[in-house]
């Protein structure tokens, strides 16, 4: 490589590690202008197409690499990208199952994809907005920076970052390199735990969450699910212990669930076990207004703990039921957190989410009133994209012309959503 090859090739790779991939490509460009005689910019050229994932493109500029160099790495590079044929599927099945918020499903693609460098833009901007869908937003920031490392100016993942910048996630301190990267996702992280930040559903977290809505249950149910869970004798024998000292939740409804009496002594001894769910229910049917002047306090209290613990609660609940595909039951878990939910930082999750199970239980008619909601309380919230288009769907059958108005709403405010496909184009010719 001579040295204005060689000058210009270090511009390029300057400009790639700022995240100007497109600037790179033109810096490649220039060079190659000269001649095909440079092995090291024609593979540089191949792995940013790669990256921004147009696979044909990349074997293509390596196939030249081998066949006027005859150059081993790109020979390499071509016999790995045959693997990528199959991730450009996966990518494809992944941005479908987005659509039809199938989240999880999503996900699981998305991050098969991601173990190979290809497509590497397109595919950490769809892991950011499936974990910005679930509601942990630091874990969206931390493959929002991974798209924008490569491509400062990638428009879906810019669109994900000022949304999570309005929800009061810091990404002004951008990094421009991997390791950075890294340790900047790892200080999130720790700041989010620290923090109480959104809920983060990983697996070890469900599996422990599906223990604790069987303990829930009954004492049977709980000997059936430790015996598949890896805990330890001790751990499994305070479990017990408490399950079979305390009155649970669904015993109290079973004896009693139309009560409208409010059993101060009852309550104080489900707040005290922190039964969370019999506390939701011995409130339900009391109105504040018909509570005794000597009640109020304890009646205050529960209140207080159904805001600052129950909504929480009752949401991760929710999510893990509604990932389950559990949607009854999701429903009634996002019920109970939208009941308290009033200045709780989740409420917009709760809000969307509950039109979203009720939307899957197919009560259209109230699903469409539910995510009227949303939009009228978050028209630039993380979830409008969506609720513009259940919007547009759900009214279709009920009032057209207002069905028009969400489609082109979603077709002007956002351009470039996943959202805008056949089903929108189809209700605004009609």
């Amino acid at each position: 490589m001579n040295k204005k090859a060689e000058k210009a090739y270090a511009k390029a790779m300057d400009y790639y590690e700022k995240g100007k991939i497109n600037k790179a490509l033109e810096i490649c460009e220039e060079v190659l202008l000269e001649g095909l005689d440079n092995p090291v910019v024609l593979n540089f050229k191949g792995l940013l197409l790669y990256q921004k994932g147009n696979l044909n493109e990349a074997i293509t500029v390596w196939k030249i690499n081998e066949d006027f160099n005859n150059d081993d790495i790109a020979k390499n590079y071509i016999k790995d990208a045959i693997a990528d044929e199959r991730r450009l599927d996966l990518y494809k099945q992944g941005e479908q199952a987005l659509k039809q918020f199938k989240i999880d499903k999503a996900l699981e693609l998305f991050k098969i994809c991601s173990e190979s460098d290809f497509n590497a833009i397109k595919v950490n901007t769809g892991i950011a907005i499936c974990y910005q869908k679930k509601g942990d937003l630091y874990k969206a920031k931390e493959y929002v920076d991974k798209a924008l490392s490569i491509d400062q100016n990638a428009i879906t993942a810019k669109i994900i970052k000022k949304e999570l910048k309005e929800d009061g996630v810091d990404l002004d301190s951008q990094n421009s390199s991997k390791g950075f990267l890294i340790g900047i996702t790892i200080l999130f992280l720790v700041l989010a735990i620290v923090a109480g930040g959104y809920l983060i559903m990983s697996k070890v977290k469900a599996k422990n969450l599906a223990n604790n809505i069987e303990e829930t249950k009954d004492n049977e149910l709980l000997e059936e699910k430790s015996s598949t869970v890896d805990d330890s004798k001790e751990t499994e024998v305070q479990e017990t212990s408490k399950v079979n000292s305390e009155t649970t939740s669904e015993e109290i409804v079973k004896k009693d669930p139309k009560s409208t009496n409010f059993d101060k002594d009852k309550l104080k001894t489900l707040m005290e076990s922190k039964d969370l769910a019999g506390v939701y229910e011995q409130l339900k049917n009391v109105k504040a207004e018909s509570i005794s002047s000597e009640d109020t306090e304890v009646y205050n209290k529960a209140v207080d703990l159904m805001k600052s613990e129950g909504v929480s609660k009752f949401y991760e609940y929710g999510l893990w039921y509604f990932n389950q595909s559990n949607y009854l039951d999701a429903r009634i878990s996002f019920d109970k957190a939208y009941t308290y939910c009033e200045g709780n930082s989740l409420k917009e999750h709760i809000v969307f989410y509950r039109a979203s199970a009720t939307y899957k239980q197919q009560d259209n008619q109230t699903a469409l009133a539910q995510y009227e909601e949303y939009y009228n309380q978050y028209p630039k919230g993380i979830y409008v994209q969506e609720a513009l288009y259940q919007l547009t769907l759900l009214s279709n059958s009920v009032d057209k012309e207002k069905s028009k108005t969400y489609a082109n709403i979603l077709i002007n405010n956002f351009p470039n959503s996943i959202y805008i496909n056949d089903n929108i184009a189809s209700i605004l010719r009609s």
